[in-house]
Formats: C-alpha cells, structure tokens, sequence
C-alpha cells in the first residue's frame, strides 16, 4: 500500500473533507441516537409560608423590633421618638353621656375637652369639633338628629379626621342635610389625650374599625405623610360581638391603636386599656403570636 503524501494540496484537501465527515456523523449520533447522561434536575426548594409568617409574628412581638417601628414612625411622620416606657403610659380619657341638643346659632358647648356647635353649609348641618387643647385627642362622638336619618342619606360627604381632632385645631364633620327646625342632638362624648405618634398611628385607622357607626365614619381622610395610608383593618366577629355586648369599648380598642402600629399589630381580643402606666409590656400581642 503506498503511503499518502500530506504534501500534495489534492491530497490534504481529501483528508480534511473525510475528517469532517466522520465528525459530522460522530455528532448526528450523539445527538439523534442518544447523548450523555444528566443528573436528574433537583426539586423545586419548599418555602413554608406559613413558617415564615410565624418568624415575621414573633419578631414583631420582641421590644426590639417594636422600638425599631416607633422610631421609624415617628421619623416618617416627623416627630420625636417615644420611649416605650413613654408609649407604656396610661391614656388620659374623658368621657360624658349627657345629652346636648344643638341648633343652628347656638352658643358652643364645651364637652370632654372638646368645643362642639353646628352651623349651615351648603345646606348641610355640619357639627363643628374644635380642640382648644395643647395635646391631640382621639374623639367619638355620637349624635342623632331630630328628624331621623333619612336626611343624613342625602347630606354631602366631605373629608375630614373622624378619629383625632389637633390640639388647637378643628374638624368638620357633615351630619345631615338641613332642613328648617333640625336639631342635632349629641348623645355621648369621648376623648382620650394622645401625644404626636399616638396621633399619627389613631389617625390611620378606619373609624368603623373602633365601632364608630358608618355614618359618622364616612369621608375619614387625615392629613398622613405621603407614602402612609389607612389600614384596611377587619373586625373580628368576637370582636364585634364583645363591642355590641359592651364587654369592650371603643377606648379599649383606641388604647390598642394608639400604642401600635394597625398594619404590624392586630387586636388581641383579651386586650383592655391601660388603668395605669406600664400596666403590661410592649408590643402587646395576642398568645398566637
């Protein structure tokens, strides 16, 4: 057999041509008739979400994390940091359950720490909630009208505070569209003194959240920092029922409020407002978590 002479361009050309073709056919195979082995792709890792919401609870639940809230709160809300012996203090509260009719041109009548009259606009009766006090007070108010309240369907809703009224400063709030000879009567008042982050963290609440009646709750949109918006808050059934029943009250979950922030903390339904300072430790949290 005679050797072949890589030297001859005609040669080589042939040898390279025949190469490629054994490679070409050495790939076809792997890739039709079979291939290399690969591990089998590993599962999926199991996130237990449940788990992790568990941790979140409980990390909550430490003084730590609760000193870490209020000083970002407050920061947000530009204010001074409380201490959590200072959030630990007992509320100040009023309250009065006589009954005060108002008219129209009435002379102001002072309840709770609060000024209250009503005047006429745009053909609305309008009760006025003044707070010439030097801290902000968390206030509920109920009043009923002398012609029931079908009127009240018809009033304009406008915006306002339905949970804190400012120390020197006023709310609004619409009651019933007026007709000639209404009085507004004003059943029962409750206050209870709050210092800025206090305020802050009440004035995120949705009053129908604390028992407030929906047409009193209506058009609730305090002046917040931007990026902090009301908590979308559930009530409980038990909790609802312990309201109705009286064996809570909207103090006890106004209390609640007041020290915690609404969308870290829920209402435990044993919880009961403080009757003096550091009565148990913060943050109070219900024994699931």
């Amino acid at each position: 057999m005679m050797p072949i002479d890589l030297r001859d361009d005609r040669t080589f050309q042939y040898v390279t041509i025949a190469g490629a073709a054994v490679l070409a056919i050495a790939l076809g195979t792997l890739r039709f008739c079979g291939g290399v082995s690969m591990p089998p792709k590993p599962a999926a890792p199991h996130v237990d979400r449940a788990g992790a919401s568990d941790v979140l609870a409980s990390a909550d639940a430490t003084p730590r994390v609760y000193q870490s809230y209020l000083a970002h709160d407050a920061e947000v809300a530009g204010v001074k940091t409380p201490s959590i012996d200072e959030m630990g203090r007992r509320l100040v509260s009023r309250l009065d359950e006589s009954r005060h009719p108002l008219s129209p041109g009435d002379a102001p009548i002072e309840v709770a720490g609060l000024r209250l009259s009503v005047l006429v606009e745009k053909d609305d009766l309008v009760l006025v909630i003044e707070n010439p006090g030097e801290v902000d007070l968390a206030y509920s108010i109920v009043t009923k009208p002398s012609y029931g309240n079908s009127l009240c369907a018809q009033r304009r809703v406008r915006p306002f505070n339905a949970m804190v009224v400012g120390h020197e400063s006023a709310e609004k709030r619409v009651e019933c569209a007026y007709r000639d000879g209404l009085v507004l009567a004003v059943e029962r008042v409750e206050t209870v003194a709050l210092n800025p982050l206090e305020s802050s963290y009440v004035s995120r609440v949705s009053p129908t959240a604390v028992g407030i009646e929906t047409r009193l709750a209506q058009g609730h949109q305090p002046r917040l920092p931007v990026g902090v918006d009301i908590c979308n808050l559930s009530m409980s059934q038990t909790i609802r029922s312990s309201l109705e029943n009286g064996v809570i009250g909207w103090r006890d979950l106004v209390d609640f409020y007041a020290r915690h922030r609404c969308e870290s903390y829920g209402f435990p339904e044993g919880y009961r407002a403080f009757s003096k300072d550091a009565e148990r430790p913060l943050p109070v949290v219900s024994s699931g978590g």
